[in-house]
């Protein structure tokens, strides 16, 4: 172990200035319009797959099961991505992220280390199905999720409030587990999940004009930064989550 972080510190300090070029690269495009937009959606994706590649390196480095819970959910991410950035299947997108919401609930479950006391996983799965379900009832009664809705909005309304449910869920959770453990590794995994869930908020917004009458002067100003916002917080939240996979530190009770 120790003669591998040495490794790890180089490895580390390259992924950040290299993740950290792009971000500013790409960033000052959205911005100004410096760049093509195929060219800022290609780096937007190359960070992304960084963040795969980095966590690949981390499990095959030191082998822990935390490590390979990552490097999958960064698997997920960059197919999340691809559809996103690249395709007009934005549902399947929507499922993918679903799928790595869902891996990271396993992780906090996973890194649990009062074991005797922590709750049973399935629990927590039948918690997100039930806040799903009243979600959904919500929308129902609201008239989003009528009879004249298409089936693909529906689809992917049904999709999406299922992700936003399970991210708000990982938040709560993820703060719980730094505020019971103190260690780096809570920390920083605290800090992207919140950037994360940010990302999305402004995701929402983006895409909420189809589904919700709003003033086009509020509209506008808000579609404009959310346009800029979504990635400004989505990268750093990826890049905070990888590195908490790169800390091997035993976590300890408050």
């Amino acid at each position: 172990m120790k003669n591998k972080k040495p490794i790890l510190l180089y490895l580390t300090v390259f992924y950040i200035l290299t993740e950290g070029i792009i971000y500013v690269s790409f960033m000052t495009g959205d911005f100004n319009g410096s760049l093509k937009l195929t060219t800022i959606t290609l780096l937007k994706y190359i960070s992304v797959l960084l963040c795969f590649v980095y966590s690949v390196i981390v499990f095959t480095l030191f082998r822990e099961k935390d490590t390979i819970v990552l490097a999958a959910a960064f698997c997920f991410t960059c197919i999340s991505d691809y559809f996103l950035l690249f395709t007009e299947s934005f549902t399947f997108g929507m499922l993918s992220f679903s799928v790595v919401q869902l891996i990271y609930l396993l992780r906090l479950w996973y890194l649990d280390i009062n074991k005797g006391k922590r709750t049973v996983l399935f629990y927590r799965l039948i918690l997100n199905f039930i806040i799903w379900v009243g979600v959904l009832s919500i929308l129902k009664l609201l008239g989003i999720l009528s009879g004249n809705t298409e089936i693909s909005e529906r689809l992917l309304l049904y999709v999406a409030s299922f992700y936003f449910v399970t991210i708000f869920h990982n938040v709560i959770r993820s703060f719980a587990y730094m505020n019971h453990y103190k260690s780096s590794k809570s920390i920083i995994f605290a800090l992207g999940m919140l950037l994360f869930i940010l990302c999305d908020i402004n995701v929402g917004i983006y895409n909420m004009e189809g589904f919700i009458a709003i003033n086009q002067e509020v509209f506008h100003k808000l579609y404009s930064f959310a346009e800029i916002a979504m990635w400004m917080f989505y990268l750093p939240a990826q890049v905070c989550i990888a590195l908490s996979g790169s800390i091997m530190e035993k976590v300890r009770e408050k």
